[in-house]
């Protein structure tokens, strides 16, 4: 009876408080619970394109790609050098787009809408290109061998399907990239505190991802069902034409909660306008070493990624309807896998700090890894090793955090908002490696026995290949995943080295209001609090930073008069 008792009053505690906070931040957080929930559905607008997004992608992997483009390794590598280098143009124009709007609705929100019906219209079309251009050969070329890396000579054809494809991507790719940069833009600027953003991280991780999570769920079922008789029902273009539309709608219509329902917070003076030039934005983040630590290790987790090959294991090892049954049961079991990642983290983050968090995520991949190489030929077992290294994965949206803080930090060192050129900086260097990067993929499955030239659908129905290619890959999983360790061992940016520059950007913004004669109430009370919290804690840091503006003492002067 007690218990009862006791778990209807927590019923009725919890409902009190988010009636309490629903438009009223807590204490000390500058964000209610209604924006934190727009927050969360505005970015699931993203969940839903990420379902045409991923689908689409020109990868080994992909059912279309491999069924219905009939795209092998070969166009694969080439397409990835080519895209890299639409990347490397792609990335200049967005910083300077986004780190120079001015807009009164914010410096993102005003991208929202038109990015994302662009980006529906670009990904939405592919799976209706008509199959008669896939056998349309517009040419071919060769890739000679390259013995030393086991590489043989490879003929590669370009239909008018797999050319058009590429394009639609490249163009569509364009568009949601600066609608993802501007969503994480809107998260990284919704509040200067830390933890408040970590727990906005975690909450709008599991609602925002809800869609893609059912969308994925739901794919393979349909898929399983109404193309019953096809050997790999995955394979179905109708599928997709079924679903993306759908999808694509969905993106439309979520973006809007973020548009309408959350404010950008950024630690300014009033009369702040965003202007930086290209080469002086670059500059100044390629001088921070937390950009080079941050990127270094988005680089090589998207190497680790590959790892992660339960849709061959579904359709390969396991294959016909039992391939697809299982296929729901992974895209439903292994994406709620990071869901305790992103339970615990804010709780994990608030005890142990991000870095430590990130060390714990990075360093159990590495161990689920080796336990997959002990598995290859029990696909459910792989399976499982998978299951836990999303597990440990889902600790890895701490490293979206930490890219606020270090936001913060370099406007404490230089006075410029980069969140714009952040995005972009790492996607250009992310991208320029990729030229490098994108060919170990091919490369280790070349050691398992998949040809440059060779077609993957074909090639995967061999069991020793399909054996050999599950090692090569999962070796390059191996070595990736102890890589990543190494660039957050030097991640130093502590929560309360943060704290401290938060404190210092909120006074120079107060004494920067005071010279335009923007001063306002809520200017005092924060400075005030600021200096008490500094004498009563001696903290040097921020004493250091008042003893630099002598206007501290008009300002407080100033309201004193104006009180009398």
């Amino acid at each position: 009876m007690e218990q009862k008792e006791s778990f209807g009053t927590k019923i009725k505690t919890g409902v009190s408080t988010l009636k309490k906070h629903w438009k009223t931040p807590p204490d000390g957080y500058y964000v209610n619970y209604k924006e934190f929930l727009n927050m969360a559905l505005g970015s699931g607008s993203i969940s839903w394109l990420s379902v045409i997004v991923s689908w689409t992608t020109i990868s080994i992997n992909i059912p279309m790609m491999i069924s219905y483009f009939k795209v092998s390794t070969g166009f694969i590598f080439i397409a990835g050098i080519v895209a890299s280098i639409f990347g490397l143009v792609r990335a200049p124009i967005l910083s300077m787009m986004i780190d120079n709007s001015n807009s009164k609705k914010g410096k993102f929100k005003p991208f929202l809408p038109w990015t994302s019906i662009l980006t529906v219209l670009c990904f939405t079309f592919i799976p209706f290109i008509p199959e008669a251009w896939v056998g349309n050969i517009l040419f071919a070329f060769d890739i000679p061998s390259i013995p030393v890396f086991a590489v043989a000579a490879s003929h590669i054809e370009v239909s008018l399907a797999s050319l058009i494809m590429f394009m639609l991507i490249q163009i569509g790719a364009f568009f949601y990239t600066l609608l993802t940069q501007c969503l994480v833009g809107i998260e990284q600027t919704i509040s200067p505190v830390s933890q408040e953003r970590a727990n906005i991280g975690a909450f709008k991780g599991l609602i925002s991802n809800i869609p893609s999570s059912i969308v994925n769920i739901v794919i393979p079922l349909v898929a399983g069902i109404a193309f019953a008789s096809s050997e790999n029902p995955m394979n179905n273009i109708e599928l997709y034409r079924f679903a993306f539309p759908i999808c694509g709608i969905g993106g439309i219509v979520f973006v809007f909660f973020a548009y309408f329902g959350t404010e950008e917070r950024t630690v300014v003076h009033k009369e702040f306008v965003a202007k930086v030039k290209f080469s002086e934005g670059a500059k100044q983040l390629f001088t921070n070493k937390y950009f080079w630590i941050i990127t270094i290790f988005n680089i090589v987790v998207g190497i680790r990624g590959n790892i992660n090959m339960y849709l061959w294991i579904c359709n390969y090892a396991i294959g016909g309807q039992s391939g697809a049954f299982a296929l729901t049961v992974c895209n439903m079991v292994l994406n709620n896998a990071l869901v305790p990642g992103m339970l615990l983290g804010p709780w994990m983050i608030k005890k142990l700090g991000k870095r430590n968090v990130m060390l714990i995520s990075t360093a159990g991949f590495t161990v689920m890894a080796f336990m997959q190489l002990f598995t290859l030929k029990s696909p459910y077992l792989m399976l499982v090793a998978i299951f836990f290294q999303n597990l440990f994965n889902g600790l890895s949206y701490v490293a979206t955090i930490m890219v606020p803080d270090v936001l913060d930090y370099q406007q404490w060192k230089t006075g410029k908002r980069l969140e714009g050129f952040w995005q972009n900086c790492n996607a250009f260097v992310m991208t320029f490696c990729g030229l490098f990067t994108s060919a170990l993929m091919p490369l280790f499955m070349s050691f398992g026995g998949v040809g440059f030239g060779d077609n993957i659908d074909t090639a995967l129905k061999n069991p020793d290949i399909m054996y050999g290619t599950f090692k090569s890959v999962t070796w390059l999983g191996i070595i990736s995943s102890v890589i990543c360790i190494i660039p957050i061992i030097f991640y130093d940016l502590s929560e309360k080295k943060h704290a401290d520059y938060i404190r210092a950007l909120k006074i120079r913004a107060v004494v920067q209001n005071y010279k335009n004669n923007e001063l306002s109430e809520d200017d005092v009370a924060s400075l005030k609090e600021i200096i008490d919290f500094a004498n009563e804690n001696n903290n040097q840091f921020v004493l250091d930073e008042l003893d630099k503006h002598l206007e501290i003492k008009s300002i407080f002067e100033s309201k004193t008069q104006a009180a009398e």
